[in-house]
């Protein structure tokens, strides 16, 4: 893959994920975003795939959870706090 290739790869799934609003998605595996990528390109080269993942992921557009083994990922470009917490107040009215 050639670096400008690999740039504009990266800005388009970034202009995606955006759109697509995955933020609200929470923290999802590493295949969830593969699939997305692969999706965004008609492609199904893993290590292209890889390598715009971890180009993103360099960017600090992705934060990272560690849980039982498995790495987790929340698409997170504005750095805001992650309330991990789920909300479970009941509103009857």
């Amino acid at each position: 893959m050639i670096k400008n290739k690999k740039k504009e790869y990266v800005e388009l799934s970034f202009l995606y994920f955006r759109f697509r609003n995955l933020f609200n998605f929470g923290f999802q595996r590493y295949s969830f975003y593969r699939n997305l990528i692969g999706y965004i390109y008609n492609i199904s080269d893993y290590a292209m795939i890889r390598r715009v993942f971890e180009e993103m992921f360099k960017r600090n557009i992705f934060d990272e959870k560690k849980q039982s083994n498995k790495i987790y990922y929340l698409f997170n470009p504005y750095n805001e706090p992650v309330d991990e917490t789920p909300d479970l107040t009941v509103d009857w009215t």
